[in-house]
């Protein structure tokens, strides 16, 4: 009988052997997973590392041993938290400045909160917990807050230049109160996610901002006259 002429189907290539640094980032990368679920359901106070280590499927002692110490695990997960929210939330922005930039950030803070309610929770008691029962952490969250408002006080500068924002607006202490805004709308939102739509304050406190810092629209072309004399 004649052969069959079907090809015969070609082994699957092999999938290349992960190396150690591979390993270790994805262990890493679960033993931080694990931490955030359990201190947004615990708080740092309650969340130990052996029962984030058990958690993540692997050993009592292995985030000991990877990260030193509960302190420095809570200042990865802090890292790690900051890092996400940077990606999803403001991934968006780039090319927007000035009044434009700064509506659209405040939208994205709050955004990004809804996004996942372990990363939120997890930050914000940790924001908690760094008054009282972690003081250590303070330092690091404190520049969490610090970056956080220098990003809005920059984009007030710029629209400030740009002639979109009153000139006589203080833009540290504008950058304080949104920032203040948006942090305290985010806790009550924690506190009653059911009760308070984060989408309608969101859309609310940025048009406030606009009405509130925007030169208005006949300051603006008087604005503009003088400049092109």
């Amino acid at each position: 009988m004649p052969r069959s002429s079907t090809p015969v189907a070609s082994p699957a290539p092999k999938k290349p052997r992960r190396t150690n640094e591979q390993r270790r980032k994805d262990s890493d990368r679960q033993l931080l997973d694990a931490g955030l679920r359990l201190v947004a359901e615990k708080g740092a106070a309650g969340a130990t590392l052996a029962d984030i280590g058990l958690a993540a499927g692997f050993s009592r002692s292995l985030p000991l041993e990877r990260f030193g110490s509960k302190q420095k695990f809570l200042v990865a997960l802090v890292d790690r938290t900051e890092q996400w929210f940077n990606q999803w939330a403001f991934a968006d922005l780039q090319g927007k400045e000035g009044l434009e930039g700064l509506t659209a950030r405040i939208e994205a803070h709050l955004a990004s909160a809804m996004a996942s309610w372990d990363a939120t929770s997890a930050l914000f008691l940790l924001y908690f917990e760094s008054l009282t029962v972690v003081p250590e952490l303070r330092p690091r969250v404190t520049a969490v807050g610090h970056a956080y408002r220098t990003a809005l006080r920059d984009l007030i500068r710029q629209g400030q230049a740009r002639g979109e924002i009153r000139p006589e607006v203080d833009p540290d202490v504008e950058a304080t109160v949104l920032f203040g805004a948006i942090r305290g709308t985010i806790a009550q939102w924690l506190f009653e996610p059911r009760t308070i739509d984060l989408k309608i304050v969101a859309r609310s406190l940025a048009e406030n901002t606009r009405r509130s810092l925007g030169v208005n629209k006949e300051a603006r072309r008087t604005s503009s006259r003088k400049a092109s004399k």
